[in-house]
């Protein structure tokens, strides 16, 4: 039998090997910004229903194009939620934002026009996706977790 190490002893302590901090408005965009892909999530006849949308920041607002006659533009979205993340396996580190708020149809000629100007990624998911959302951040809160070793 051998003797335990001290690193044997923090599985007696689950997570005492990790840390996490609690990102700041201004770092939580500031990394939203770095990705692509994210999470919108919103109820609908009593389910909470999630779906991945690809977005863009701007002027700390995330936008995403969606079908006009699609689930989430036939939805109510006055309460709903973003969530983005990243996490790097090798290092097990990453950090998490969400963001809640209402998604808002854009209407505005001279916003969409910025928009539709704007260089971003295609939405993965197949047909149309002409209508642009407006996600207006009333909360933004995010960690960021790491090892400790």
């Amino acid at each position: 039998m051998t003797t335990p190490s001290r690193q044997d002893s923090y599985w007696d302590s689950p997570g005492t090997l990790h840390a996490s901090e609690v990102l700041t408005p201004s770092q939580c965009w500031a990394l939203a910004t770095t990705q692509t892909m994210g999470r919108l999530g919103f109820f609908r006849e009593g389910l909470l229903n999630i779906f991945p949308v690809n977005y863009f920041v701007l002027d700390e607002h995330v936008y995403f194009r969606t079908r006009a006659d699609g689930l989430i533009a036939t939805s109510y979205l006055e309460h709903a939620a973003f969530q983005t993340d990243f996490v790097d396996m090798t290092t097990q580190s990453g950090w998490a934002i969400l963001v809640n708020g209402p998604a808002t149809r854009v209407q505005d000629p001279d916003r969409l026009s910025i928009l539709w100007g704007k260089v971003a990624e295609e939405p993965w998911a197949p047909g149309l996706r002409d209508l642009f959302f407006d996600f207006t951040p009333e909360h933004v809160r995010g960690r960021r977790f790491h090892t400790t070793h």
